[in-house]
């Protein structure tokens, strides 16, 4: 088994050395992940400035890692282009994530939108990330790698992927929840600061509103002391509404709708 992994904390990350430890007994390990902190990056990807790529040491027996001036989609892109076309990549994980990725966090997050990209190449992908502080990764890689051994198995559909988060303590005892995503919504707080010019900047420090409704959700299972598995997939299409605006704007023979 051939597996890439990739994350948004950066290649030196505590929580990409514990994953790739964790599962580096499965078969070949190739470590591809940005050269410094690229979180919050979602699924960008670098256009108009230069890529590089450096060989780097992890110490990790039996694994290759390269670090990459880019984002964590460029990182498994450039990994499926360059390392991929003679022997394919059996299977892609992204984190640990220092922090959790629970509802709309998961538009926003570059160790998702790794996942992401894999399951876009047709690869299994899991998007790992840890409840904190602390940040326990040694009981999170060793959940993880049991959570790869039990869907080692388990069909993937096409451009599907899976979210897990973990909570930030008990992880070994904790039950396995497979549940939808939930509802969350941020409190938008922007600091305002000075620089050292006397120019006022921005910083974003915006806080996390959680569901109240106790629904079976992933927001829900973390905050019992659950690993939550979410089943995720790009397929963005709205079809309720698809069927909708078939209704109201067929009536419409020029296109236009009424103001």
């Amino acid at each position: 088994m051939r597996i890439l992994i990739s994350n948004d904390d950066g290649i030196h990350a505590e929580g990409i050395r514990a994953l790739a430890e964790a599962v580096h007994s499965l078969g070949e390990v190739v470590v591809v992940a940005p050269d410094v902190q690229r979180s919050a990056s979602s699924h960008g990807i670098t256009l108009f400035q230069r890529l590089y790529v450096e060989e780097v040491q992890l110490g990790i027996p039996g694994a290759t890692a390269y670090s990459v001036s880019g984002t964590p989609v460029d990182c498994v892109k450039w990994a499926v282009a360059q390392l991929g076309q003679q022997r394919p990549f059996d299977l892609v994980l992204s984190g640990i994530n220092e922090g959790q990725n629970l509802a709309t966090d998961v538009l926003y997050s570059g160790t998702l939108a790794a996942a992401g990209e894999g399951a876009l190449h047709g690869v299994p992908a899991v998007a790992f990330s840890l409840t904190g502080p602390p940040f326990p990764y040694a009981d999170a890689a060793a959940a993880a790698r049991r959570i790869v051994d039990a869907v080692l198995s388990v069909p993937f559909p096409p451009d599907t992927f899976l979210s897990v988060n973990f909570p930030a303590k008990d992880i070994a005892s904790a039950p396995w929840r497979v549940v939808p995503l939930g509802a969350r919504s941020y409190q938008d707080i922007f600091a305002q600061r000075t620089d050292e010019s006397g120019r006022v900047y921005y910083r974003y420090t915006g806080e996390a509103l959680d569901e109240n409704a106790a629904s079976e959700t992933d927001v829900h299972a973390v905050n019992e002391g659950a690993i939550s598995i979410t089943p995720l997939t790009y397929r963005f299409t709205n079809e309720a509404m698809i069927a909708t605006l078939k209704m109201t704007l067929g009536t419409h023979s020029d296109g236009r709708v009424n103001s």
